[in-house]
């Protein structure tokens, strides 16, 4: 095995294996055109006999070529007329990280792994726990994207575990003793938002007492990742986009200019393509976030999952601590709108409480048949679940929504449902 493949490990500790690329075309006239590359060397030009061709008009007959090295690949200018670029600079041959951009002419041509649908033979990785297929064919996933700088879109619902997914992206990174740094995109005010990421010097604006690092900065050799970046605003985000194309910027209130190489990760819960399409989210920034995107699917789809998860969060609150059989049946027959992070609140207030307290009693003595006695228990459940929410947030739907990891609309129909008045509570 080379240098280059025993350079990074998995979170077992075992060589990472070599793998097969994806040369997507990011910009130009052949944009979102795609070669996958098994093994050996590509080339790419405007040339018939090159496995991407292009039809730039700066892109010369055979302009460089790409060799896969494990976990890296050597790109190779082949003498073209207008150069092969790497972060704006020229090269003659360079091994660089899968994730890299290269510039071939007036076209930027992205170098990504292959991400398969194997299924997993493990139930763990990080703190990502699911015996269900679909989380363990994304455990094989995130194990063959995390050694890479690849850009990562992680999708899905709220609470579902995409922070979590980040986490193991990075760990699994040759950047892991590098910083994971997290910028919430809709937590800053827009007037602030610049000063945020880029950070600011004294007296810049009011209530600047002192120069402040940015969180692009404090990334510098680690990952940065952008939570619900959905929510950047609209007229800021070319600011995010020529930070991830050139990896330099300013602080606000000062001309230096600054350089962080950091790693980007990105989550949504929107349908990111949707919006880019319809204007409502720069087409260049989906585009360059979206070069490997994974779906962390929500709790509902793997109901499978739920008794181990809930195990294991009892665990976590108490150590020793162990649901009985009957919780775990109950908590499985629940659909959880608010996903893993619903479900471990609930698991939390079942140690705290006890089970008599958090779960309905069993419907048998009710009569009917199976299905109209578990609709019984999952209506008091829900029912009792919803009450605990704003007896602790003193009757706002608003904070009871926000831990239970659902949107304020859904949460009003199930009160609606369950005729349960906040008002109550207050």
């Amino acid at each position: 095995m080379s240098e280059q493949e025993t350079r990074t490990l998995d979170l077992t500790g075992a060589p990472v294996r070599p793998m097969a690329v994806r040369l997507l075309v990011m910009t130009g006239p052949d944009r979102g055109k795609v070669f996958v590359l098994e093994q050996g060397t590509a080339l790419i030009g405007s040339h018939g006999d090159c496995q991407l061709q292009l039809t730039d008009d700066a892109v010369s007959r055979r302009h460089a070529s790409i060799e896969l090295l494990g976990v890296r690949v050597r790109v190779r200018d082949l003498g073209s007329k207008n150069g092969t670029r790497y972060q704006g600079a020229k090269l003659s041959v360079l091994d660089l990280p899968l994730g890299a951009v290269v510039e071939v002419g007036a076209t930027q041509v992205a170098v990504l792994p292959k991400v398969s649908g194997t299924v997993a033979a493990r139930e763990s990785l990080g703190e990502l726990l699911g015996r269900s297929e679909a989380m363990r064919r994304l455990f094989t996933q995130l194990e063959q994207v995390g050694p890479t700088d690849a850009s990562v879109l992680l999708t899905g619902p709220t609470g579902s575990g995409k922070g979590a997914c980040a986490k193991v992206l990075h760990e699994l990174s040759p950047r892991a003793k590098g910083p994971l740094v997290v910028w919430d995109c809709g937590a800053v005010s827009t007037e602030l938002v610049q000063a945020a990421l880029f950070g600011h010097v004294k007296g810049a604006f009011t209530g600047a007492v002192k120069d402040t690092p940015g969180v692009a900065e404090l990334a510098d050799g680690g990952t940065l990742l952008l939570d619900e970046v959905a929510a950047l605003p609209l007229e800021l985000q070319p600011l995010l986009l020529r930070l991830l194309e050139t990896g330099t910027f300013q602080r606000v209130g000062e001309g230096k200019v600054r350089r962080s190489d950091f790693r980007v990760v990105a989550t949504t819960q929107h349908d990111l393509e949707a919006k880019a399409r319809a204007g409502a989210f720069r087409a260049d920034l989906f585009y360059r976030l979206s070069a490997i995107v994974l779906t962390v699917p929500p709790l509902k789809e793997r109901l499978e999952d739920v008794a181990l998860l809930a195990q294991a969060f009892a665990k976590r609150s108490k150590p020793g601590a162990a649901l009985s059989p009957s919780a775990v049946a109950a908590l499985s027959a629940w659909q959880w709108p608010g996903n893993v992070r619903e479900l471990e609140n609930v698991v939390e207030r079942i140690l705290a409480l006890g089970e008599e307290a958090v779960l309905p009693k069993p419907p048998s003595a009710e009569g009917g048949d199976f299905h109209q006695a578990r609709e019984r228990a999952l209506a008091a459940f829900e029912k009792s679940y919803l009450e605990a929410l704003l007896a602790r947030h003193k009757g706002s739907a608003s904070a009871a929504a926000k831990e239970a990891g659902i949107a304020r609309s859904y949460l009003y129909k199930m009160l609606e449902a369950h005729e349960v008045d906040p008002a109550k509570f207050r």
